[in-house]
């Protein structure tokens, strides 16, 4: 079950699911720690001895308040004759999650309405050691494990706080969930080990009554108390009305947007750039995805930065002018960055290295980098895009020695002896090694920038050293990876036992950005005769359009028959290639498909079953969201020129 509404502010991150169930609850990063793992913390209502978790029995219309990231949610059941309006957002600096609920009967009597809270964390990722209690001075109940304390509260309009509560041993026929169903929850003062709780507070409704419910998370109990204290304070209500101030302030303030883009492009824009916005620790750290329905798969997540979307996305955030905010990615990059110059897979939110399949050696245990190398590139590109966007140059020399130089280096050092190209690594798609054209692309990219940022620091020499590599890699690029009898570019080569090289010539989308990153116009013979070969191959013809990764794409594989399944991303590389050579129709035709495929909340997944449109994967996807961004911007920069 994907994702239908997501909230953030840094420092806490929460996804609900479309039964409004809260699935994923992140704290201290965004991205760690899950403190439920994919497990549901559900709404229930009772009315008249009825009872109704928030189900396929209701109807939903999923929103966010506009220019927010502050949800406006209705749930409907005409059976019960009620209609729950729910605001839910994260404080825009306090890591509170609040509540509001508007309560609408829709009968002609007045009713006595209850609404039950259902909590099933598991603190710091494991059922072992929780403890959950009810404290009567705070009027709360408290989960802690560790360095992890939630504190749960809810009151009325009145700030009344007079709910029930329960804390209970959770198993599969017993828990808090069963008092729930019931209508009637036992005030169990404390339990410990695997366990669950519930809240529960109503009250009589003619017309409508608000409801208020919230949580805090802190690192100990003076914190969470402390916070508490704020709530109590402040008032939900304006804490709410803050936050949607903050969040309108920070679109406004950057909105570049061409007036001659269609309304529907733009609020995806803006959409997407909270979005994005969401996904971005306070310490650097741009997760791909805080979705853990993908956990079936591989028992893993995409709850990690990816040097490769973390460069794409900060790219796009600093053509929308929030350069501010990127530079902790900078930073983030700088402080991991091997003593070799390269950097790993993946990493953690807090910085240590994400998991990986990528072996340090081949098959007969000789040494191998178990690296992407467009990762390493890709942040050197677009820290100098960076500077294009901010011009501060104070940034600049505080990245040149940190990052910069020991990245550039490892590029010039890190290639083949006979073709001069980048050496064998594995593909953005983590599937296979060998000698891409992407990755090379991104190299030339990676050291021509690194060249003119060697320059703007002063150091003439490694910028005449770079820039020479890079000019003999580009040259490279089009003696070896051009295939002359097809007339494109191929994926790859690698090298056969016998060392004669091999050529991939599987039509691959990536060979869309070889213009993007300069190693060719965008209207040269070659280019143009690749992309043609990404349409006529990649494009889902028998189904609902879009672009494959590659010829036979086997990742969550809908159809055989099917090059693969589309993707969001590859899509719009394709837009980027035809706004360059300014075929804007086609270009808004693949965003207007993109359009297609948002959720009502507007949200985009990584990629789409090819028949039917529901999305696959996690949704949404950081990556997916920047692109559409970046290709915004892209067109809205043609149209400023013309």
């Amino acid at each position: 079950m994907g994702r239908e509404i997501i909230l953030s502010n840094g420092r806490m991150f929460i996804n609900f699911d479309r039964h409004l169930n809260m699935r994923d609850f992140y704290f201290p990063y965004v991205g760690l720690y899950n403190h439920l793992n994919g497990n549901a913390n559900g709404i229930g209502v009772w009315i008249d001895g009825h009872f109704s978790w928030l189900n396929d029995s209701w109807e939903f219309e999923y929103r966010y308040v506009k220019k927010t990231l502050i949800s406006n949610v209705v749930a409907k059941n005409t059976e019960l004759g009620v209609e729950l309006h729910l605001q839910d957002t994260i404080h825009k600096y306090a890591t509170v999650f609040l509540r509001r609920i508007k309560v609408v009967n829709l009968l002609p009597d007045k009713r006595y309405i209850k609404l039950f809270f259902y909590h099933n964390f598991n603190l710091n990722e494991t059922e072992i050691g929780n403890t959950a209690y009810y404290h009567p001075k705070l009027k709360s109940l408290i989960h802690y494990k560790g360095n992890t304390y939630l504190l749960i509260s809810a009151c009325d309009e009145e700030m009344n706080y007079d709910f029930e509560y329960t804390v209970s041993k959770r198993t599969e026929n017993s828990g808090s969930w069963q008092e729930i169903q019931e209508g009637k929850l036992q005030k169990r003062k404390i339990i410990q080990g695997e366990i669950d709780s519930a809240l529960g507070i109503g009250g009589e409704v003619d017309r409508e009554r608000d409801f208020f419910y919230y949580i805090v998370a802190g690192k100990n109990y003076d914190e969470i108390k402390s916070l508490n204290q704020k709530v109590r304070k402040d008032g939900i209500k304006h804490l709410i009305e803050e936050t949607a101030s903050f969040w309108r302030a920070w679109i406004t303030e950057k909105d570049i947007v061409h007036p001659s883009i269609s309304q529907d492009i733009k609020s995806l824009y803006y959409r997407s750039l909270l979005i994005v916005r969401a996904h971005i620790d306070k310490n650097g750290a741009i997760i791909a995805a805080n979705d853990t329905s993908i956990y079936k798969f591989n028992k893993d997540h995409y709850s990690y930065l990816w040097p490769r979307d973390g460069a794409f996305t900060s790219v796009a955030l600093d053509r929308a002018g929030y350069t501010n905010i990127t530079k902790n990615f900078f930073r983030f990059c700088a402080e991991h960055i091997t003593d070799e110059g390269f950097l790993l897979h993946k990493y953690s939110p807090d910085g240590s290295a994400g998991s990986s399949w990528h072996p340090w050696c081949d098959e007969n245990e000789n040494y191998q980098l178990p690296i992407q190398e467009d990762e390493t590139a890709l942040v050197i590109w677009a820290l100098y895009e960076h500077y294009k966007a901010s011009k501060d140059i104070d940034f600049i020399d505080e990245m040149y020695n940190k990052l910069v130089r020991p990245a550039a280096n490892f590029m010039v050092s890190y290639r083949d002896e006979e073709t001069g190209l980048p050496k064998e690594s594995y593909d953005l798609w983590e599937e296979r090694r060998g000698i891409l054209t992407y990755t090379c692309s991104t190299v030339y990219a990676g050291l021509y920038s690194a060249s003119n940022l060697a320059d703007l620091t002063g150091n003439h020499e490694e910028a005449s050293t770079y820039r020479k590599v890079a000019n003999e890699i580009r040259k490279a690029i089009i003696n070896y990876l051009y295939d002359k009898e097809s007339g494109r570019f191929v994926r790859m080569i690698h090298r056969y036992r016998d060392g004669r090289w091999i050529k991939d010539k599987t039509v691959e989308s990536s060979l869309a950005l070889i213009s993007e990153f300069g190693v060719l116009p965008e209207n040269d013979q070659r280019v143009v005769n690749t992309i043609k070969s990404i349409e006529k191959y990649l494009w889902i013809k028998d189904g609902i359009g879009g672009i494959a990764r590659y010829e036979g794409d086997y990742y969550h594989r809908v159809d055989e028959k099917l090059p693969g399944n589309p993707w969001i991303v590859t899509t719009l590389w394709l837009a980027n290639w035809y706004i360059e050579v300014e075929e804007y129709e086609k270009a808004l035709e693949l965003l207007n498909w993109v359009m297609k495929r948002k959720s009502q909340a507007g949200l985009l997944a990584e990629q789409y079953n090819p028949y039917t449109g529901e999305p696959l994967s996690v949704m949404p996807l950081t990556w997916s969201h920047s692109s559409f961004c970046y290709t915004v911007q892209k067109l809205n920069k043609k149209l400023r020129i013309k």
